[in-house]
């Protein structure tokens, strides 16, 4: 992180930039991708085809071919498949229908038992409490107030987070941003205590 923010502030110190050129950056970090976490009790999908073959033909061609790889056995099973007639296909289309049946049929069992179910999932977040409209906007720091100001300045250019961090560091002068955050935060506790009075 440490190398990222010394390559913007390297690259772009002084100047107006966007996400864009951040981006592009060659140390730019890509955000990870968060997996669906699936529920171990649903039912297992059904299988295909060509699955169902391979299953079923795995072990005869691993003792055929003893020496070779899973994937080079894989390949030997595809080059049969395609070689393979409707007719001796048929057999195993029909048992991945009847798969396909059992998979929909629980599937469907699954959700409505889910659905019924009152009680908690263990991956389920507790819900956060409801905020009431009518309590005070929580005050911001002079980071945020500088943030603020320095965006309402240039509209027209997208600030990103990295950029203005580098900005605020090489600020000299906080102060007038430190005065706003503490009238700010004044103005939180005086509409917090009149709000906590009224309850």
């Amino acid at each position: 992180m440490d190398e990222f923010l010394d390559n913007i502030v390297e690259s772009f110190s002084g100047k107006d930039f966007t996400i864009d050129d951040i981006k592009g950056m060659d140390t730019f970090m890509k955000p990870k991708k968060n997996k669906k976490m699936k529920n171990p009790k649903a039912p297992k999908r059904a299988l295909s085809a060509w699955i169902i073959y391979t299953n079923e033909q795995r072990p005869k061609f691993k003792a055929d071919n003893p020496e070779k790889s899973t994937t080079e056995l894989t390949t030997l099973m595809s080059q049969e498949w395609r070689n393979m007639t409707d007719s001796d296909k048929k057999k195993y289309e029909d048992l991945a229908v009847v798969d396909k049946e059992r998979y929909m049929k629980e599937k469907d069992e699954f959700k409505s038992n889910s659905d019924n179910d009152s009680s908690e999932s263990e991956n389920e977040k507790p819900k956060k409490k409801e905020k009431d409209p009518d309590a005070p906007k929580k005050n911001v720091n002079s980071y945020m107030h500088f943030s603020r100001v320095i965006r309402a300045k240039h509209p027209d250019v997208k600030h990103t987070a990295a950029a203005l961090k580098v900005m605020w560091a090489d600020l000299d002068d906080k102060s007038e941003y430190q005065e706003m955050a503490k009238a700010d935060k004044d103005r939180y506790l005086k509409e917090k205590k009149e709000y906590e009075d009224n309850q």
